[in-house]
């Protein structure tokens, strides 16, 4: 059974995040033309470095990213290059969904901008957590109801009353290799992590 390890954001010093699609171009040798196959697979994926850390605060950072393996072990992660926000009230899918870009949302400040283009979300807790970018800039109506588009796409069917993080999205992430550490000078250690999504 694989761990999900959760590390304070602070420690993050870089992050290098990519959507990825699963499509396929082909590209004609007579005329030019490209013709792009698009399976609808898309994902997140991160290239995160960590401070460095001496002592035993990087045997811990060195304990917790090595449970994590090479990709046995899952990362809930909370990319700090993400605006945390103060909404007090519970936001929530207005209408269930079987899938796609467009969602209807609830709990909105009434006659207020909701969200901007490039805010992110995140639906789901623990092993079905999953990080969403939005489009475009959306005010709510009078009624707090807001239709948001995101990327990428919800592919699964979920309920009304769904609830969504708005204030501090996370990512569950699995890594797509072993975790190296680099030990310099005065037993500085250094981390980096490369993951994708974990889907």
């Amino acid at each position: 059974m694989s761990v999900i390890v959760e590390l304070p954001r602070t420690w993050v010093v870089g992050i290098e995040r990519r959507l990825v699609t699963a499509t396929s171009q082909t590209q004609s040798p007579f005329t030019g033309t490209t013709e792009v196959q698009d399976w609808g697979g898309e994902w997140w994926e991160y290239d995160i470095e960590f401070a460095a850390q001496s002592g035993s605060l990087a045997r811990s950072v060195s304990a917790a990213l090595t449970a994590l393996g090479s990709g046995r072990g899952l990362l809930l992660f909370a990319d700090p290059s993400i605006e945390p926000k103060t909404l007090a009230q519970p936001v929530t899918l207005a209408a269930s969904i079987t899938g796609g870009n467009v969602v209807l949302t609830q709990g909105w400040p009434p006659g207020l901008p909701a969200v901007a283009s490039g805010d992110f979300l995140s639906i789901g807790t623990a092993r079905d957590t999953r990080l969403h970018q939005i489009a475009f800039d959306v005010t709510a109506d009078i009624n707090g109801l807001a239709t948001l588009t995101l990327f990428p796409a919800i592919r699964r069917a979920l309920p009304t009353n769904t609830p969504l993080e708005v204030n501090r999205p996370q990512v569950l992430l699995r890594p797509t290799s072993a975790v190296p550490t680099r030990i310099e000078r005065a037993a500085r250690h250094r981390f980096t992590l490369s993951a994708r999504e974990a889907l």
